[in-house]
């Protein structure tokens, strides 16, 4: 029974979540609506990273690099249940990192409210909030493919050179 509730919860929040982004879009246009959600998300990104990283017995950055990705990727899974977003990331370097969101609800909703086109995606606001939870500086943080721009899937890449442990050598 616990499961079903929490996905009640997980569903009447995101309804709010759409509801208050259209009705700002709505009032205030989509500039404010976009600017406002980007905030909001990093907020409250960086303290879902900081309970994230309460959960070791050192700082993310004293991690071995592997283990500092999967916590990266507990901060995306603790804010969003596998029904409503679906990634994968992958190791590229020995302080690189790519994610792949396959499927993300909210490009979902907005295209049956029919605002997509005036969406900006926020997702480098939330993973800079995630990076400064945890306790990382990303050197690069970028977006390399977007739904938004037509491809069929998000990519995103991340270098954290507090992991290059090969220079501090």
């Amino acid at each position: 029974m616990a499961d079903l509730d929490s996905q009640l919860i997980y569903s009447w929040w995101w309804r709010h979540d759409a509801g208050w982004y259209q009705g700002v879009a709505r009032r205030f246009g989509f500039e404010v609506a976009n600017e406002i959600n980007k905030e909001a998300l990093k907020f409250v990104a960086e303290r879902v990273a900081r309970n994230v990283a309460q959960k070791f017995d050192r700082p993310v950055s004293e991690l071995e690099f592997e283990e500092a990705v999967k916590a990266f990727g507990e901060c995306c899974s603790s804010m969003w249940p596998e029904e409503y977003l679906g990634y994968d990331y992958r190791i590229t370097g020995s302080n690189s990192f790519e994610v792949n969101i396959l499927r993300n609800f909210a490009i979902e909703m907005l295209k049956r409210a029919g605002t997509l086109d005036k969406y900006e995606c926020p997702c480098l606001s939330l993973r800079e909030g995630w990076f400064k939870g945890l306790g990382l500086k990303p050197a690069e943080n970028r977006r390399v493919q977007c739904v938004l721009d037509g491809c069929d899937i998000c990519t995103l890449v991340a270098t954290v050179p507090t992991f290059d442990r090969e220079q501090e050598e």
